[in-house]
């Protein structure tokens, strides 16, 4: 149920490894109390994209995590922090001025059908 939507410039891709990146997010949300067999995790590489003042030669990535709506704030916060923890680890000394960014979104339970 829950997903994983990681999108990142196409520049950055094979540099810091994104499939590697995946996998090492799915197992960070594991380990910190979601059911695996539960976690969806994916990639969407932007190939057009400009950010901040480095326009189109800017590196990003954004992290979507989708909860079904319920969790407390200091869940999330525990989640977002080793998701964030791991990009960070990979960006860092491979890729200057990329833009990292998450955030949390709650899916309604009325609307989300397994």
């Amino acid at each position: 149920m829950p997903h994983i939507i990681v999108e990142y410039s196409k520049n950055i891709g094979d540099i810091i490894g994104i499939s590697k990146l995946l996998v090492d997010l799915h197992d960070s949300l594991a380990e910190a109390g979601v059911e695996r067999a539960r976690i969806k995790t994916r990639g969407i590489q932007c190939d057009d994209v400009v950010v901040g003042d480095h326009g189109s030669h800017g590196h990003m990535i954004h992290t979507t995590l989708l909860l079904l709506e319920g969790r407390d704030l200091e869940t999330k916060n525990k989640y977002s922090d080793a998701l964030r923890r791991k990009i960070i680890e990979r960006v860092k000394g491979k890729v200057e001025n990329c833009a990292v960014t998450l955030e949390i979104r709650d899916m309604n339970k009325d609307t989300y059908y397994m």
